[in-house]
C-alpha cells in the first residue's frame, strides 16, 4: 500500500512539474508583463488542475474530480490580479 502512495506523488507532481515546463516554453507568447516566470505559474496551475482532476477521476468520484479542477483553474484566474496588485504596491514605495 505504501508504494501506491509513492507512485501516486510521483505521477501527481511529476504532471504539475510537466505543466511547468511546458508553461515555461509558451511563455514567449504571453504579454510581455507576464514574461517573468508567469508561463511557469500557469502551466504549473494546469498540471496542477489536471492532476487533481485525473486522481479524482481514477476513483469515480466526478464530483471530486470536477470540482478539485475547476477549483484549481478559478484559483488561477488570480494570478493576474495578483501580478496587478503587485505593480499597484510598487508604485507607492
Amino acid at each position: 500500500m505504501f508504494m501506491d502512495y509513492i507512485i501516486f506523488g510521483l505521477v501527481d507532481n511529476g504532471i504539475m512539474l510537466l505543466g511547468a515546463l511546458y508553461g515555461l516554453h509558451l511563455e514567449k507568447y504571453l504579454p510581455r508583463r507576464f514574461q517573468h516566470g508567469m508561463g511557469a505559474v500557469f502551466g504549473a496551475g494546469i498540471g496542477n488542475a489536471i492532476s487533481d482532476f485525473t486522481g479524482g477521476a481514477v476513483t469515480a468520484s466526478w464530483g471530486l474530480a470536477f470540482g478539485t479542477g475547476l477549483g484549481c483553474l478559478l484559483a488561477l484566474a488570480l494570478v493576474p490580479a495578483l501580478v496587478w496588485l503587485k505593480g499597484v504596491f510598487n508604485k507607492f514605495r
